[in-house]
Protein backbone atom coordinates (compact mmCIF):
# COMPACT_ATOMS: atom_id res chain seq x y z
CA UNK A 1 0.00 0.00 0.00
CA UNK A 2 2.85 2.65 0.60
CA UNK A 3 4.34 1.70 -2.80
CA UNK A 4 1.19 2.55 -4.24
CA UNK A 5 0.58 5.49 -2.49
CA UNK A 6 4.69 6.56 -3.20
CA UNK A 7 4.04 5.68 -7.04
CA UNK A 8 0.86 7.96 -7.09
CA UNK A 9 2.90 10.85 -5.35
CA UNK A 10 5.91 10.48 -7.59
CA UNK A 11 3.65 10.60 -10.79
CA UNK A 12 1.82 13.25 -9.66
CA UNK A 13 5.37 15.68 -8.90
CA UNK A 14 6.55 14.40 -12.40
CA UNK A 15 3.68 16.33 -14.13
CA UNK A 16 3.93 20.04 -13.34
CA UNK A 17 7.95 19.33 -13.99
CA UNK A 18 6.78 18.07 -17.61
CA UNK A 19 4.59 20.33 -18.45
CA UNK A 20 7.21 23.17 -17.83
CA UNK A 21 8.87 22.12 -20.44
CA UNK A 22 6.44 23.02 -22.92
CA UNK A 23 7.48 26.48 -22.43
CA UNK A 24 10.48 28.76 -21.78
CA UNK A 25 12.22 26.95 -24.76
CA UNK A 26 12.91 28.45 -28.14
CA UNK A 27 10.82 27.23 -31.10
CA UNK A 28 12.88 28.26 -33.72
CA UNK A 29 15.90 30.16 -33.44
CA UNK A 30 18.82 31.66 -35.90
CA UNK A 31 21.99 33.73 -35.80
CA UNK A 32 21.45 37.14 -36.84
CA UNK A 33 24.87 38.67 -39.21
CA UNK A 34 26.58 40.09 -36.15
CA UNK A 35 26.82 36.93 -34.42
CA UNK A 36 24.04 37.31 -32.11
CA UNK A 37 21.39 34.16 -31.74
CA UNK A 38 17.66 34.97 -31.03
CA UNK A 39 15.08 32.71 -30.81
CA UNK A 40 11.21 32.41 -30.97
CA UNK A 41 9.54 31.67 -27.01
CA UNK A 42 6.79 30.96 -26.18
CA UNK A 43 5.91 30.79 -22.43
CA UNK A 44 4.33 27.75 -20.74
CA UNK A 45 1.29 30.39 -19.17
CA UNK A 46 0.90 31.47 -23.73
CA UNK A 47 0.70 28.03 -24.39
CA UNK A 48 -2.16 27.07 -22.29
CA UNK A 49 -3.79 30.70 -23.06
CA UNK A 50 -4.09 29.84 -26.85
CA UNK A 51 -7.45 28.50 -27.94
CA UNK A 52 -7.09 24.82 -28.98
CA UNK A 53 -7.56 24.39 -32.43
CA UNK A 54 -6.22 21.69 -34.88
CA UNK A 55 -6.48 21.78 -38.88
CA UNK A 56 -9.47 19.46 -38.21
CA UNK A 57 -11.75 21.30 -36.13
CA UNK A 58 -12.05 23.74 -39.52
CA UNK A 59 -10.63 27.17 -39.74
CA UNK A 60 -8.43 28.29 -37.26
CA UNK A 61 -10.30 31.17 -34.39
CA UNK A 62 -7.56 33.78 -35.75
CA UNK A 63 -8.08 34.10 -39.52
CA UNK A 64 -5.04 34.72 -41.55
CA UNK A 65 -5.58 37.95 -42.15
CA UNK A 66 -6.22 39.14 -38.61
CA UNK A 67 -2.78 37.29 -37.78
CA UNK A 68 -1.42 39.50 -41.00
CA UNK A 69 -2.69 42.77 -39.49
CA UNK A 70 -1.40 42.15 -35.97
CA UNK A 71 1.89 41.66 -37.08
CA UNK A 72 2.37 44.97 -39.18
CA UNK A 73 0.88 46.85 -36.49
CA UNK A 74 3.22 45.54 -33.72
CA UNK A 75 6.14 45.66 -36.15
CA UNK A 76 5.73 49.60 -36.46
CA UNK A 77 6.80 49.83 -32.72
CA UNK A 78 9.27 46.91 -32.97
CA UNK A 79 11.49 47.75 -36.39
CA UNK A 80 11.00 51.50 -36.03
CA UNK A 81 14.10 52.32 -37.18
CA UNK A 82 13.42 51.12 -40.81
CA UNK A 83 10.50 52.32 -43.64
CA UNK A 84 8.66 49.79 -43.17
CA UNK A 85 8.52 45.65 -42.56
CA UNK A 86 7.29 43.63 -45.22
CA UNK A 87 5.74 39.79 -44.42
CA UNK A 88 7.67 37.26 -46.44
CA UNK A 89 5.88 34.47 -45.53
CA UNK A 90 3.23 32.76 -42.79
CA UNK A 91 3.06 29.97 -42.08
CA UNK A 92 0.31 27.83 -39.78
CA UNK A 93 2.18 25.74 -37.11
CA UNK A 94 1.90 23.04 -34.82
CA UNK A 95 3.26 23.85 -31.04
CA UNK A 96 4.99 20.46 -30.65
CA UNK A 97 4.52 20.00 -27.30
CA UNK A 98 3.08 16.80 -26.42
CA UNK A 99 1.47 18.16 -23.02
CA UNK A 100 -0.18 20.74 -25.00
CA UNK A 101 -1.79 19.60 -27.58
CA UNK A 102 -3.63 21.47 -30.16
CA UNK A 103 -1.67 24.52 -29.74
CA UNK A 104 -1.37 26.27 -33.15
CA UNK A 105 0.39 29.94 -34.11
CA UNK A 106 1.42 31.70 -36.87
CA UNK A 107 5.09 31.91 -37.24
CA UNK A 108 5.93 34.80 -39.86
CA UNK A 109 8.77 36.00 -41.11
CA UNK A 110 9.91 39.01 -41.86
CA UNK A 111 11.59 41.44 -44.03
CA UNK A 112 12.64 44.98 -42.93
CA UNK A 113 12.64 47.63 -45.59
CA UNK A 114 14.70 50.66 -45.69
CA UNK A 115 15.48 53.25 -48.51
CA UNK A 116 13.24 50.92 -50.67
CA UNK A 117 15.23 47.75 -50.28
CA UNK A 118 14.45 45.01 -48.06
CA UNK A 119 16.90 44.19 -45.71
CA UNK A 120 17.94 40.13 -46.16
CA UNK A 121 18.96 38.57 -42.61
CA UNK A 122 18.26 35.94 -40.04
CA UNK A 123 16.46 36.48 -37.11
CA UNK A 124 13.60 38.67 -38.31
CA UNK A 125 10.20 36.62 -37.16
CA UNK A 126 7.34 36.75 -34.72
CA UNK A 127 4.29 34.50 -33.42
CA UNK A 128 1.09 35.17 -33.50
CA UNK A 129 -0.81 33.17 -31.21
CA UNK A 130 -3.79 32.18 -32.03
CA UNK A 131 -5.81 34.72 -28.99
CA UNK A 132 -4.01 37.76 -31.12
CA UNK A 133 -0.85 38.00 -29.04
CA UNK A 134 2.23 38.63 -30.99
CA UNK A 135 5.62 37.28 -30.13
CA UNK A 136 9.16 38.59 -31.11
CA UNK A 137 12.84 36.95 -31.19
CA UNK A 138 14.74 36.89 -27.99
CA UNK A 139 17.78 37.52 -27.52
CA UNK A 140 19.65 33.74 -26.72
CA UNK A 141 22.57 33.26 -24.33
Amino acid sequence: MVRIISLLVGATLLVPVASLACGGGSVMSATKSDGTKVGLIISNQQIHASPSWNPEMGEPPLPVSEAYRLVKEWSKSQYSRYDAVDVREIALTEHGCSLAEDVWYYRVDLLPVFDGNRVWGGGNFAAVLMDGTVIGQTELD
